[in-house]
């Protein structure tokens, strides 16, 4: 009972599997293979034609779209899947013997349409109890192999077509079998057609042809099935990735979360903007992982479908049919090797928050390289140090005593100004150089200015924004323009607005003394003045120059 209800259960799984054809889904009738590995009924083939382009030469696959060549006949030379067939009449007839519909097998050895109680394996003929006594009785019959329907019933024999022992014949020449494989023509041929038509072309035996297309085919399956194992590995890696994706997206919006909570008033928006970004960009990493997944998931399906076809040819195929069906198998095979699976970035996977110190803060998709300097893990951008190198220096050629360049001021057009003095303070020199713009360019001799109305005892330069240069001439603010003429000078008698002062001694003697002089961007004049008599203070005083003024204010 236990082994009739599994063999039951298997026949059932081959049914459905693999002996029903698609389109019409009954048991196959005269199959037929297509280009692509899957088989149909003749009948189905045809109807199909007819919807799809009766005049055409191309068959469209109904299971997965791929198109097949249509020679000769059409659909009729398509080349027919005997195994198919063979297990079909296989798995009919066993059916009926589990099912207990063996008084419907007729003998097939007389003609008295008697119950059937065995087979005789020669023969292929299911025998009654009288043609069964017959056999026992002629000489020539008693040593055929005969089995009662018992025995097929309870699986000790199992009931094989003879479709499977049937040897293929030419078809150019009926009384001739296939038994030679060209390989210039890659098809199974007689030994007629061999002289006649392939004499001049490369032959083998159909044994070595079906061992060389065997090993072919095992070497591809490999690759395929290392392909599928890539497949599989990247699917897992995409999990896991995805699985990390999420961790973040959780952890980022918990931040975002977090900080809006501490300012909700003037927060909220900004955090609903936040949020909604980050679900946008979620969303979209999110679509890129699953269209990756089901990309690969399809291929590992399609991989797994197009391997099950292969074997069950090689399981049931003859050795005719392999060699016939060599370049379709290897044209499959090959197909699948050469997929790749579809990878996603494991950067897609990263997604941060930042606070900010002025706003909620921002976001962050991509991993900042990380320093060994760096305590936090992102710490903010004033905290970032910026490396300083020499562009250029200069050779001013000073000689004399405790000569030295006290100041420097920036002129437009890529110029600097330099004030030359000695120890003492006085004795002071104007001189100007050109900056080069690169390291290779050779840096211009710096050249002396001879200025009218300036006298050596300079002790301060500044450049305004339009180039007028404020030079502070012991007590006198003196300004020159581009071409180096006077437009305007000062003489502070700290009647200036004072801007801050610093009391350094209360012990200070004789006048102040003016050290210093500079600009801003409004035409204000800056003049720092030391020493202030009696209070021991250190002033810095404001004037301005307005364009319409004379020299002198």
């Amino acid at each position: 009972m236990a082994s009739s209800v599994t063999a039951q259960s298997v026949l059932e799984k081959i049914s459905v599997d693999h002996l029903e054809c698609s389109i019409c889904t009954n048991r196959f009738r005269q199959p037929k293979l297509l280009d692509c590995l899957h088989s149909f009924c003749l009948q189905c083939l045809q109807e199909l034609r007819q919807s799809q382009d009766p005049s055409g030469t191309k068959l469209t696959c109904p299971l997965c779209r791929h198109e097949t060549m249509l020679k000769g006949s059409g659909v009729a030379d398509l080349p027919n899947n005997f195994a198919f067939s063979a297990l079909v009449e296989e798995v009919t007839m066993q059916e009926k013997l589990l099912e207990g519909q063996g008084s419907d097998i007729k003998c097939q050895a007389c003609d008295e349409e008697n119950q059937a109680i065995s087979r005789c394996m020669d023969c292929d003929h299911f025998l009654c109890q009288e043609c069964q006594k017959a056999h026992g009785r002629m000489t020539v019959m008693k040593s055929h192999k005969i089995y009662t329907l018992a025995q097929f019933r309870s699986g000790k024999i199992v009931y094989k077509s003879k479709l499977r022992e049937d040897i293929p014949r030419c078809g150019n020449h009926p009384d001739q079998n296939l038994n030679v494989y060209c390989n210039t023509c890659e098809q199974v041929i007689c030994t007629t057609c061999s002289v006649l038509d392939h004499a001049k072309h490369s032959l083998i035996g159909l044994p070595v042809a079906f061992e060389k297309c065997k090993k072919q085919i095992e070497e591809l399956v490999a690759k395929v099935g290392q392909s599928k194992t890539e497949l599989n590995t990247t699917i897992e890696k995409t999990s896991i990735s995805r699985k990390k994706l999420d961790i973040m997206f959780s952890n980022t919006k918990k931040k975002i979360s977090d900080k809006a909570d501490q300012e909700v008033a003037k927060t909220r928006q900004e955090e609903q903007k936040l949020l909604t970004e980050t679900d946008r960009i979620y969303q979209e990493r999110v679509r890129t992982f699953e269209a990756a997944q089901a990309k690969n998931r399809k291929e590992v399906t399609q991989t797994e479908n197009k391997l099950e076809e292969v074997k069950q040819l090689m399981n049931q195929a003859s050795c005719y049919e392999i060699p016939e069906l060599q370049q379709k198998l290897l044209h499959n095979l090959g197909e699948l090797t050469g997929k790749q699976p579809q990878q996603v970035p494991d950067k897609l996977t990263f997604m941060d928050f930042e606070e900010g110190e002025r706003s909620l803060g921002r976001l962050i998709l991509e991993e900042e390289p990380q320093t060994a300097e760096r305590q936090s893990p992102r710490p903010a951008r004033s905290c970032v140090k910026e490396k300083w190198q020499v562009k250029t220096d200069f050779n001013f050629g000073l000689t004399g005593v405790y000569m030295e360049i006290p100041h420097v001021a920036a002129l437009s057009g890529n110029k600097i100004l330099a004030l030359s003095q000695n120890y003492y303070g006085n004795s002071g020199a104007l001189f100007t150089a050109s900056i080069p713009n690169s390291h290779q360019e050779q840096s211009l001799i710096p050249q002396r200015l001879q200025i009218n109305g300036l006298t050596k005892d300079v002790r301060c330069i500044a450049v305004s924004k339009d180039d007028k240069l404020l030079a502070l001439d012991v007590r006198v603010v003196k300004v020159f323009n581009k071409q180096h003429r006077l437009l305007h000078q000062i003489t502070p008698d700290y009647y200036g607005t004072s801007v801050f002062s610093v009391d350094i001694t209360s012990n200070m003697q004789g006048d102040g003394n003016h050290t210093g002089v500079c600009c801003d961007s409004d035409g204000s004049i800056y003049v720092a003045v030391d020493g202030y008599p009696t209070c021991g203070l250190r002033f810095v005083y404001t004037y301005h120059i307005t364009p319409n003024s004379e020299n002198g204010i």
